[in-house]
């Protein structure tokens, strides 16, 4: 007679399954402690088993999928087919939503309702709007997953109305970036990581992963393979000039493999280092900025030239014009140009 055995599942503990019935057995990394807790746990299941009475629960189980069942079906599924920090990112939220469920593992996707993910959210008031639309998003997308593959027949969760995002309305302006780069010395990489976003428009996370490898510099770009794009579904070309092309070119003469941009310890830069470089700037400056505001403030440049937005959010490395058209478009000074337009078509004096 073969029994099930224990198994362990990376970043989430130990299990067993017994007929259609997964049981954790105990959470911890892949070490002995936490393998000998997982065995006792374990001998005591198999011994309930083999009495023949069931293992025991808080709640009898529920007919159909457990909202732990597909909870741990799209974090399976998010592991294999999402980047690493994606699948963390994703754990992290949902481990915390089912902490605070009656019995994850055995209450029926049948029982849960809207308000047990509100409560969820309302239980962390330190969490930010955007956040709390995150955290929301990342259950409903694991309940959508299910009923996508037919595991359920409808989300419980999917008309749940999330919170508006907080936009960041802080593009710099020529006077700021000015302000800025007087502010960080000649020879400070920070400076050519700061210029390059300025000049180029790209997104931080792009400049900080730039390897010799995407570079073109005959073609005059750089370009990274969908499977390493945002999205990955398309190739992003960031296209470079003045400025921005002395840097790559100068950074490509010192660094021929590995990142290009690297900081005073000669390691690639960490989002988390350039925002401590932007707390310390504020000392000086008496204004907080961050990376994405020199990219914003690219797009704002744009424009005002009168640019066509379908342009800009090209350059931006956008699917489309949408993002720029709303994202944008509550910015006084990106539509100055149109409002310009109109003074002239009226014969109005500017």
């Amino acid at each position: 007679m073969k029994f099930p055995k224990p198994f362990f599942r990376s970043g989430r503990g130990w299990y067993v399954q017994i007929g259609k019935q997964q049981i954790k057995l105990a959470d911890g990394p892949e070490n002995p402690d936490a393998e000998a807790a997982a065995l006792k746990r374990y001998h005591e299941v198999m011994a309930e088993h083999g009495r023949g009475t069931p293992v025991k629960t808080k709640h009898t189980p529920a007919a159909g999928p457990s909202v732990g069942e597909i909870l741990e079906k799209y974090l399976d599924w998010c592991q294999k087919h999402r980047a690493a920090k994606t699948y963390s990112w994703y754990k992290d939220h949902l481990q915390s939503f089912a902490d605070t469920l009656p019995s994850p593992p055995t209450m029926s996707v049948e029982k849960l309702r809207p308000f047990h993910v509100m409560e969820w959210v309302d239980k962390h008031p330190e969490w930010s709007s955007t956040t709390k639309r995150g955290a929301i998003g990342a259950v409903q997308r694991a309940f959508s997953f299910a009923e996508e593959l037919g595991y359920i027949e409808k989300s419980p969760v999917r008309r749940i109305k999330k919170p508006a995002p907080k936009r960041r309305a802080n593009p710099m302006t020529p006077e700021d970036f000015s302000l800025v780069l007087s502010k960080v010395k000649e020879k400070d990489p920070f400076r050519d990581l700061l210029e390059f976003t300025w000049h180029s428009g790209c997104r931080p996370q792009e400049a900080r992963h730039i390897e010799p490898r995407h570079v073109h510099l005959d073609a005059e770009c750089v370009v990274f393979p969908k499977e390493e794009a945002k999205g990955r579904k398309r190739p992003r070309i960031i296209l470079l000039h003045g400025r921005a092309l002395e840097i790559v070119r100068r950074l490509m003469a010192i660094r021929p493999e590995g990142k290009l941009f690297l900081n005073r310890a000669g390691r690639p830069w960490k989002k988390y280092a350039i925002c401590c470089r932007f707390w310390r700037l504020k000392k000086k400056l008496g204004k907080k900025f961050a990376l994405y505001d020199a990219r914003h403030g690219f797009c704002q440049r744009l424009l005002e030239k009168g640019i066509n937005h379908m342009a800009v959010a090209e350059l931006l490395g956008h699917a489309n014009g949408q993002m720029v058209s709303t994202v944008y478009s509550h910015m006084n000074r990106a539509t100055a140009h149109l409002k310009e337009a109109l003074r002239k078509d009226s014969g109005a004096k500017t």
